[in-house]
């Protein structure tokens, strides 16, 4: 039975590839409706192709209840599965992460939300206060006098309101505020002062949080368009159920996670994030200013300590150590050896750096496949980076360490990144302009 499920998935994948060879890039059919416009966040996955993907498997298991993402993120996944009413349960390292996907996820009281956002804005225009709220190292250097004075008042607003899921729809709104107001450049992900002649040129704070406001106001209501039109909100909240949770997946699953899922859907990191995309110093600026203590999960207090303690706690954040674990990785994946192979040819940290990546990569595998029932599917979108100017086939890595775990391949599709929100360049090498797709089946 499986492997004749898996035939009807590889060939409706195959004939809408057919019908269209740009049909996976989705290059003119991506747009950020609905939730999916809440936050910038790095390398977002298109939301269109995880929804298409979650109807071609619905269509043909239509058993389907329950979806797993282990690198949750802004919640591409989280967003098209409740959107079809699955239940859904997401992890990710970054706390901001976490807090856009409660926002995605949260009640739905939108008259009320739209009261709330009147007396945050009339609270906001009258606050004459001139007192900085917050204090960190460097605040001097990111942020300049006006504009602390001016995200203080904004997040005075915020906290006067009573309503702790209003205050996490603020806080998104203020992340996009502070990263727009920053001393930092937005052509990059990492933390890069701008030019000093550029300094001068940011804007008014308050412009910049209502303007975002309402534009995620609006969102929102879509949002509960959608979802009322399906019937999948109950007294506004979720029919469906959503478990968030910040956490390394290398950890060992919690108690809760003994309900297993029907899928898992996600987009793991390409790579160490100090060296591809680093997810951590992108959200330690705007984590400094937000009221982390009203996330449903607590954060580690390690987490918040420096603008690299988050990439550093992700995959392939530590080196040290790493390349002892080598020769068991090399027995599992040919790729994987033939690329540590050509990465010593060259003096530098290129062998640890990919090492300490799949190692953690590795490590975390036992704990997802634990929460995914039998035949049950794994669907990796998935980025080859480059280290020393060398191409590393993470797809080819991680489909035969999924192999040596007794998992079936399935599929792959190779896709065109069109638009997908990426710097054009990082401190080590190009960008990758292309992803691919691995569909693989626990046995």
């Amino acid at each position: 039975m499986s492997s004749s499920l898996d035939e009807k998935i590889v060939n409706q994948v195959a004939l809408l590839g057919e019908l269209d060879k740009e049909y996976w890039s989705f290059s003119r059919r991506a747009k950020r409706t609905h939730c999916h416009g809440f936050i910038k966040y790095p390398a977002m996955m298109v939301p269109e192709m995880q929804g298409e993907l979650i109807d071609i498997f619905l269509k043909h298991k239509p058993e389907i209840k329950s979806i797993f993402d282990p690198f949750v993120g802004s919640g591409t996944t989280l967003g098209e599965a409740i959107v079809r009413g699955l239940d859904f349960q997401g992890v990710d390292i970054n706390p901001l992460a976490i807090l856009a996907c409660e926002t995605k996820s949260d009640v739905f009281y939108i008259s009320s939300l739209e009261e709330k956002i009147f007396g945050l804005i009339a609270r906001l225009d009258c606050d004459k206060m001139t007192t900085v709220e917050v204090s960190f190292p460097k605040i001097n250097k990111w942020f300049l006098p006006r504009i602390q004075v001016e995200l203080s008042k904004i997040r005075r607003a915020i906290m006067a309101e009573p309503s702790k899921w209003a205050r996490r729809f603020f806080w998104v709104a203020f992340s996009d505020t502070v990263r727009g107001s920053c001393n930092s450049r937005s052509s990059t992900y990492k933390l890069h002062m701008k030019h000093e002649q550029d300094l001068c040129l940011v804007g008014c704070c308050f412009d910049l949080f209502k303007s975002k406001l309402n534009s995620n106001f609006l969102l929102k209501k879509e949002q509960v368009r959608l979802l009322e039109a399906k019937d999948l909100l109950s007294r506004a909240s979720l029919k469906s159920l959503v478990d968030l949770s910040i956490g390394d997946i290398q950890s060992a699953p919690r108690q809760s996670d003994c309900s297993r899922h029907d899928m898992l859907i996600t987009s793991p990191p390409y790579g160490d994030n100090s060296t591809t995309v680093p997810y951590g110093q992108f959200s330690y600026l705007p984590l400094m200013w937000i009221d982390t203590a009203d996330l449903r999960n607590k954060v580690p207090a390690a987490l918040l300590t420096n603008a690299s303690a988050i990439d550093r706690a992700s995959l392939g954040g530590v080196h040290k150590c790493a390349i002892k674990d080598v020769e068991r990785l090399r027995d599992m994946s040919t790729s994987f050896s033939h690329s540590i192979e050509n990465l010593s040819k060259y003096a530098n940290n290129g062998p640890e750096r990919l090492a300490a990546f799949i190692n953690d990569l590795d490590n975390s595998l036992d704990g997802m496949l634990y929460r995914i029932k039998k035949d049950g599917y794994l669907v990796w979108t998935l980025g080859n980076r480059h280290i020393s100017a060398q191409k590393i086939p993470l797809n080819s890595i991680l489909r035969e360490l999924l192999e040596a775990r007794g998992c079936q391949f399935v599929l792959e599709i190779d896709r065109i990144i069109p638009y997908k929100r990426m710097a054009n360049r990082n401190s080590s090498s190009k960008t990758m302009t292309e992803e691919q797709v691995l569909i693989m089946r626990k046995i």
